[in-house]
């Protein structure tokens, strides 16, 4: 419930900064000559790299953290039999090969990936492959 109220702030903080740069940048202006509202392209042109940037800023701030807390728990609290599930999961690999590669019951695979979710903050699969991948490759770089 945290997670889901802290990304609709941030989408709110965002539109917020949207509408201020709209009126800001006086983008609309009122038209007598025919009587509605228009789009004064000049300042319009201001708009689009303020969009931009505040696109860039709200997904800075969605993806940062959670890959720093997806590598925190990586080097702190994963266990190494968790790691190995962890690369095998980025491999593409199904639950069923991962209990076979690693002479395990399902089960007992099943409960290293929940744990893994618990520790990682990832909500599913494909969040965790996409997490895991960034990390390995960072760790292959060092």
């Amino acid at each position: 419930m945290t997670a889901t109220f802290k990304k609709n702030s941030i989408l709110i903080i965002l539109i917020i900064l949207v509408i201020l740069g709209m009126l800001t940048f006086n983008v609309f202006h009122y038209s007598s000559s025919y009587g509605l509202v228009e789009i004064n392209n000049r300042n319009s042109l201001f708009l689009v790299p303020f969009i931009l940037l505040v696109c860039w800023l709200g997904i800075l701030l969605g993806t940062t953290k959670k890959d720093t807390e997806f590598e925190l728990a990586f080097q702190n609290q994963i266990t190494d039999k968790e790691k190995k599930v962890i690369g095998l999961i980025a491999q593409g690999k199904k639950n069923q090969e991962i209990a076979d590669e690693l002479f395990n019951d399902i089960s007992t695979i099943k409960t290293h990936i929940n744990n893994i979710y618990k520790k990682s903050g990832a909500k599913n699969r494909k969040e965790l492959t996409l997490l895991s991948k960034t990390i390995l490759e960072k760790a292959g770089n060092q």
